[in-house]
């Protein structure tokens, strides 16, 4: 039996809030022609849109920033429930043309309270922010692109530790039968032994087939740590495997966490308008299945991710990355893909 966010987790703007905010993002549109901005121009084009939330929504991101919820917020009346959308695009990289231009910066402005939105170059041809469409041949892969088949649990780019530490999924067009599950990684029930296993930086995460990469070498990661009343997590369903026997300590004790995210599940379907924020260094999240129509009126979303540490989004330089493969941003975990046993990345740093 799935569990339904709670009231903690969510706000709701008023018909009025969501008006002011959709005409100050729709005049930043005819401003700038933001098809033509990279992915710093229209990022600080979404500056601009701060004085236009609301006091007690910024509050809210404030404290799902400083991880004092539940890991995930869901924001309501973001963009006006009846705004028409047009066709939806035929592909995560399509460019983003018509009202989703304004969408998007209303996501980029709420990002924004979270840290620095950025990409990978590998990722949907390195677009800040990304279309979730169904994809006619992709419905049963490992990827947003999927319908017919589930999206298996996940957090995002597990197999880098540059993956992000938030990430916006933005509802343009629902769909009733797709809902967003979550688990925040606070609330599973795991024996201390296998809580130990799991902290070990022993598991396998392999690259996903979201990210165009030569090297698709695994890197080996820790799947549970951090203190019990804010852990942290790294998992993925499909991507992520014991180094040691099929049928050994660590496989079990993968086999006992996937029993406990489906018990803890929550779930959400999207609708018009809401934005759910999840925190993808504390959550893992999943998708269910649903039949695509292929006809331009699909459930349609919009995402970007996070990065909340200034110091390691500097490093960087750019806000579109390089190849994510933890080979090439290591430096701190000496490559495994994770914090040490013990250690913690949140407020440090985060398919």
């Amino acid at each position: 039996m799935s569990a339904r966010l709670s009231a903690e987790q969510t706000i709701r703007l008023t018909p009025e809030e969501t008006k002011a905010l959709w005409e100050a993002a729709s005049d930043l549109t005819r401003s700038e022609d933001v098809a033509e901005l990279d992915a710093d121009g229209v990022t600080e084009l979404a500056c601009a849109l701060t004085p236009a939330f609301p006091t007690r929504l910024l509050r809210a991101l404030h404290r799902h920033r400083r991880g004092a919820g539940h890991d995930a917020l869901l924001v309501s009346g973001l963009l006006p429930a009846d705004q028409e959308w047009g066709p939806g695009p035929r592909g995560s990289a399509e460019p983003l043309t018509g009202p989703a231009q304004a969408a998007a910066l209303c996501l980029l402005g709420v990002s924004l309270q979270l840290g620095e939105p950025f990409t990978f170059s590998t990722f949907y041809s390195g677009r800040l922010v990304q279309h979730v469409v169904p994809v006619p041949s992709m419905e049963h892969t490992q990827t947003s692109e999927s319908s017919s088949g589930m999206l298996d649990w996940h957090v995002e780019d597990g197999f880098s530790p540059d993956r992000c530490d938030h990430f916006g999924l933005l509802c343009l067009r629902g769909e009733a039968a797709a809902h967003t599950r979550f688990v925040s990684a606070r609330d599973l029930e795991l024996p201390d032994e296998v809580r130990e296993v799991l902290s070990r930086p022993v598991f396998l995460m392999e690259p996903d087939t979201a990210h165009e990469m030569a090297d698709r070498s695994p890197t080996a990661t820790a799947v549970l740590w951090g203190p019990a009343e804010a852990p942290e997590i790294c998992y993925d369903a499909h991507y992520l495997g014991p180094a040691g026997r099929p049928d050994g300590e660590e496989a079990r004790a993968l086999r006992r966490l996937a029993a406990e995210l489906d018990a803890k599940r929550v779930e959400h379907a999207l609708a018009p308008g809401e934005l759910l924020l999840l925190d993808n260094r504390r959550t893992v999240h999943a998708r269910t299945p649903f039949q695509a129509r292929n006809d331009g009126t699909d459930r349609w979303l919009l995402r970007t991710m996070i990065c909340s540490s200034l110091p390691r989004f500097r490093e960087h330089g750019v806000r579109v990355w390089p190849s994510p493969h933890g080979a090439v941003g290591a430096g701190r975990y000496g490559g495994t893909g994770a914090a040490p046993h013990g250690a913690t990345t949140s407020g440090d740093g985060a398919r």
